[in-house]
């Protein structure tokens, strides 16, 4: 089977702390089989993220990552539109109205029923009001502590298949150059990067991260640095190594008046890769994740990026 088969046949949930550790086990015992020193970052914060490591990030010259958690379901998909801010903010701010109308409805039913069964309307009112508010906050956490979605191959098994592969692709003789992270949690607020990039200021601050997120549907292959990456000395290798792929479609974009919300964010050197459709008006979007409906992920897409980030690396 292929790496990206074998994901999501043998590990197709990693939410639970059971999922989890299974994960990471089989995870590391795969990259020292591959010839890598491998460990799991000592769990931090009250939903002890568990960060796994490959190689050394502090002496590597990139560091390549992607979030191994997987989310709860969602009725409607989270719909991104990275080159499209205006798009992005307007379906988020719909989503708001949906996410509040159960909520709403619970309240308006009971300040409906209970002054009928007798008790005074300015109690009822009250009480309505109560429930409303705690159903707000049920409801928020349903997003982020809800059953599994169990259908995550591009959010984020996809972008674990991607360092995988690349892992596996790299020559031996250059791997001292690059580092890997899996990180944990990043759905429930990117709480495993943030937690290493406390912790390694000098990752933080100083080293060129490569994070994949949701990189299997769609082929449009988009990265995003912000202007101060963008001024590296490695920038153009990058650049060109990407540019020599075939089969997908490269897309480099500035960071400024772009958005995409993921583990990057916590690193000043930080790109963003995902993978994109694209419609008129809209542009590029991700779409599908967090619900049933994400089971694609395209060898190709997985093929097209170990293979240039491999020559990335070894042209450093």
């Amino acid at each position: 089977m292929s790496i990206i088969e074998t994901l999501v046949e043998e590990f197709p949930i990693r939410k639970s702390r059971k999922q989890k550790d299974a994960f990471r086990e089989w995870f590391i015992d795969w990259a020292r089989e591959q010839g890598y020193t491998a460990e799991e970052t000592a769990p931090k914060g009250i939903f002890r993220s568990s960060n796994v490591v490959v190689g050394d990030p502090e002496s590597a010259q990139v560091v390549f990552t992607a979030h191994y958690d997987t989310p709860a379901v969602m009725p409607l998909p989270n719909f991104i539109t990275p080159c499209n801010v205006l798009v992005y903010l307007l379906y988020q701010l719909l989503l708001v109205p949906v996410l509040l109308l159960p909520p709403a409805a619970l309240a308006a039913l009971v300040g409906f029923v209970l002054p009928r069964l007798g008790m005074e309307p300015e109690a009822a009112a009250g009480l309505a009001g109560l429930v409303g508010f705690i159903s707000v906050y049920v409801v928020l956490g349903l997003m982020m502590f809800g059953p599994a979605n169990r259908n995550n191959v591009n959010d984020n098994t996809s972008g674990v298949a991607a360092v995988m592969e690349m892992m596996q692709r790299l020559p031996v003789g250059q791997r001292e150059k690059a580092a890997f992270i899996l990180f944990d949690n990043e759905e429930k607020g990117m709480l495993g990067s943030s937690a290493y990039a406390g912790a390694h200021k000098a990752v933080k601050k100083e080293k060129l991260l490569i994070n994949m997120d949701c990189v299997g549907d769609g082929e449009n292959i988009l990265f995003f640095a912000n202007r101060k990456t963008r001024q590296l000395p490695a920038f153009a290798a990058l650049e060109a190594a990407m540019q020599a792929q075939e089969g997908r479609n490269y897309v480099m974009n500035k960071m400024e008046g772009c958005v995409y919300p993921s583990d990057q964010a916590s690193y000043k050197l930080g790109i963003a890769v995902c993978a994109c459709n694209r419609m008129k008006v809209i542009g590029y979007y991700c779409d599908k994740i967090h619900t049933k409906k994400d089971t694609v992920c395209e060898q190709a897409n997985l093929d097209f990026l170990s293979g240039g980030l491999a020559q990335f690396v070894e042209s450093l």
